[in-house]
């Protein structure tokens, strides 16, 4: 049963040994980074999979974490073989002393939710240790005819202001059932099914199982919502739904403006701009957080600096203390902390993302993570758009 839950709700499986290199995959895991079979990657450091910077963050600040909290969870840049990146939500926990577990699942630009049919008893996605929120009896005609007490104060009335109305105008405020409706599925199909949906930053298991008389006629479905015991962490949170909106995007400003704002909405206040490649280096195109303008300002191929340097090598660089530094900005003094990211797809540069805050070391290695995805992602936007019409 728990190794169905697993599967469920991961896409593979690995054991690291006390080197870091992989020691068990299953073959899920090495489909997922494009090699043949589990053998290829049997004997490999961490790094063959995912990208350098994440994997020392992960090394050096995050697994400390492990002797206290047990499990980690986060978001991390996955390479395949051929060099493309996947934004992934990683699962980090000992098997024994010296082996770490990894559990890998692809974020994915999926809608708001996700229904499956089936038997929920071996689909269950989470362990739910509280009762449902939400039990409802609906009829095939979507109407409410029993509430639980619960689950109508959560709607904010009474069970019986809310038996009799159709449950998507009360509880989703629409004219017809919402996208991937887990009663509409059932009824289609006439078998319970289970789900996950996302609603407002908090995640829900939804089940919806046909109810049936002595002449096998459908006559309502008993419907329930639960919310996961465990939210997920706030920076898979933030990933999850920068891919889900970035997907819907297409425009190259559309994307480099949503881009500044959702880093801007993880970081709170800080001093950000995009500066977009050119033929003699960099330009800046958007800022966020400043005074003084800087859209247009040019930096040339030739020169020096963190901007320029992660432009040419295609890697983050941190600066945790840029008074320390010999990368002290004497026009903006009070900047204490600079963190300057690559935006790219695995065939093309596209800019360079500049982040500063005004405390030292106060972007952590979770958010670093975070950005460099949320980067990638853009990146691979980008590249798409390119490939579908002219800039």
């Amino acid at each position: 049963m728990q190794s169905k839950n697993i599967k469920a709700r991961f896409d593979g499986i690995a054991v690291l040994d006390a080197r870091r290199r992989f020691e068990y995959l299953d073959r899920s895991f090495a489909d997922l980074y494009g090699y043949r079979a589990p053998s290829d990657l049997i004997g490999k450091p961490l790094d063959e999979t995912f990208a350098i910077p994440q994997v020392k963050r992960l090394e050096e600040k995050l697994l400390p974490t492990l002797e206290k909290e047990r499990k980690w969870t986060g978001v991390i840049s996955g390479i395949k073989r051929n060099g493309e990146q996947l934004a992934q939500k990683v699962s980090v926990f000992y098997l024994k002393k010296d082996k770490l577990v990894f559990l890998v699942k692809n974020i994915t630009p999926k809608g708001r939710s996700i229904f499956k049919l089936g038997r929920p008893e071996f689909n269950w996605p989470e362990a739910i240790e509280s009762p449902p929120d939400i039990v409802a009896i609906i009829s095939p005609d979507y109407e409410i005819e029993k509430i639980n007490s619960t689950g109508a104060e959560k709607l904010g009335m009474t069970a019986g202001e809310v038996e009799g109305q159709k449950c998507y105008e009360v509880v989703h405020r629409l004219t017809s059932p919402i996208q991937g409706c887990p009663c509409e599925q059932a009824l289609n199909s006439r078998e319970a099914g289970i789900g996950e949906v996302a609603e407002d930053g908090t995640n829900y298991v939804v089940t919806a199982f046909p109810l049936l008389d002595e002449t096998e006629e459908l006559t309502a479905f008993l419907h329930t919502v639960t919310r996961v015991s465990k939210d997920s962490p706030s920076e898979l949170k933030a990933c999850e739904f920068f891919i889900r909106e970035l997907a819907k995007i297409n425009s190259k400003r559309g994307v480099f403006s949503f881009l500044l704002h959702s880093i801007r909405e993880v970081l709170g206040p800080v001093k950000i701009t995009l500066y977009e490649e050119t033929a003699e280096g960099l330009e800046c195109s958007l800022q966020r957080g400043y005074r003084r303008k800087l859209v247009g300002e040019k930096l040339y191929r030739s020169g020096t600096g963190a901007r320029i340097e992660a432009l040419k090598n295609g890697r983050s660089i941190y600066i945790p203390n840029v008074k320390s530094s010999e990368n002290f900005i004497r026009y903006d003094p009070e900047v204490k902390c600079e963190f300057v990211a690559p935006i790219s797809s695995s065939k093309r540069k596209f800019g360079v993302l500049d982040i500063r805050k005004l405390d030292p070391e106060s972007i952590t290695p979770s958010e670093r993570n975070l950005i460099e995805i949320m980067a990638s992602e853009a990146g691979k936007t980008m590249e798409s758009l390119s490939q579908n019409k002219p800039d």
